[in-house]
C-alpha cells in the first residue's frame, strides 16, 4: 500500500522498529577493520625489528579472531572508542630501545590515520559528485535511516521497498552509511590510542620516554588503570574530550 505523502516518512519509520540498531550492526565492519589492522600492523612492526614475540603469541595474522579483546571491543560498539588484544612485544630485541618502540606503538596510530583520510576523499568526492549531478541521495553519516525517510517521502510503502528505485536509494545510504563508520572507527582507535594509560599504545609511548626509575614505577601502577579508563568510559570523559575532534574532522561527510 503506498502511504500518503503527508504520513507516510513517518508511517514507514514507525512500522521499522530499531532503526537504530543498525548503526551497530553497519558499524561492525568499521570496528573489526580498524582494529585488526592496528593490532596487525603492531605485531609486524615489531617482528620485523627483531622481536619474537608477535610471532609466538600468533599476532601476525590478520584475522579479527588473533586480535579480538572482548572489553575494548564492547567499548568500541557502545562508545565508539575502544582497543583489540595488546601485542606483546620486548624492545629489549630492537637494535636502538627508543626508536624502535616509537615505530612499533606509534605506526600503527598512522596507519589507522592514512586509512581513514583515504576514505574520506572517497566519501568527499562522492558527496560533491551528487551534488553536481543534483541527485538527492542520503549521502549522510544516518544513510540508512536518512534512505527509508527518503523512499517514505516518496510514496513507497513497506511492500513495494524494494522495487528499483527505493532499493537503489537505501542501497546507497546503506554503503555510504558503513564507509562513513569506517572512516570514523579508524580515526577513533588512532585518537584513544593516544591517551597515556593502559591497554592504549599512548601508555606505552609514555613508558619509553620515562627515565628508567619512573618507567619501573609507572609499570607497577600500569595494571591498575584499566579500571581508571573504563570510569572514564561509564561517565562520559573519553566521549567529551574526542568526540568533538571527530566530529569536526568528519563534518564534511556528515
Amino acid at each position: 500500500m503506498v502511504l500518503s505523502a503527508q504520513s507516510n516518512e513517518r508511517d514507514v519509520v514507525d512500522r521499522m522498529r530499531g532503526l537504530e540498531l543498525a548503526n551497530y550492526v553497519l558499524a561492525l565492519p568499521g570496528i573489526v577493520f580498524a582494529l585488526t589492522i592496528h593490532e596487525y600492523f603492531k605485531a609486524s612492526i615489531s617482528y620485523r625489528l627483531g622481536d619474537p614475540y608477535p610471532k609466538l603469541h600468533g599476532r601476525l595474522h590478520f584475522k579479527y579472531r588473533s586480535h579480538f579483546e572482548p572489553i575494548g571491543f564492547l567499548l568500541m560498539l557502545l562508545y565508539g572508542y575502544g582497543w583489540g588484544k595488546p601485542v606483546i612485544t620486548s624492545d629489549t630485541y630492537y637494535k636502538d630501545k627508543k626508536s624502535g618502540a616509537l615505530i612499533t606503538y606509534a605506526a600503527p596510530i598512522f596507519i589507522n590515520m592514512l586509512f581513514a583520510f583515504t576514505f574520506f576523499i572517497i566519501l568527499l568526492a562522492v558527496k560533491q559528485l551528487s551534488y553536481t549531478l543534483g541527485c538527492s541521495l542520503p549521502l549522510g553519516s544516518q544513510g540508512f535511516i536518512q534512505s527509508i525517510r527518503t523512499v517514505g517521502g516518496l510514496g513507497y510503502g513497506i511492500g513495494n521497498i524494494f522495487s528499483a528505485q527505493p532499493a537503489i536509494i537505501i542501497l546507497t545510504g546503506v554503503l555510504y552509511q558503513i564507509i562513513y563508520l569506517f572512516v570514523r572507527c579508524n580515526l577513533s582507535v588512532a585518537l584513544i590510542n593516544l591517551i597515556p594509560i593502559y591497554p592504549l599504545d599512548g601508555a606505552a609511548l609514555l613508558e619509553n620516554y620515562l627515565p628508567p626509575e619512573y618507567r619501573y614505577k609507572f609499570g607497577q601502577y600500569k595494571g591498575i588503570l584499566l579500571p581508571v579508563l573504563l570510569l572514564l568510559f561509564i561517565f562520559g570523559f573519553v566521549n567529551a574530550l574526542l568526540d568533538p575532534v571527530i566530529l569536526f574532522l568528519l563534518k564534511a561527510v556528515q
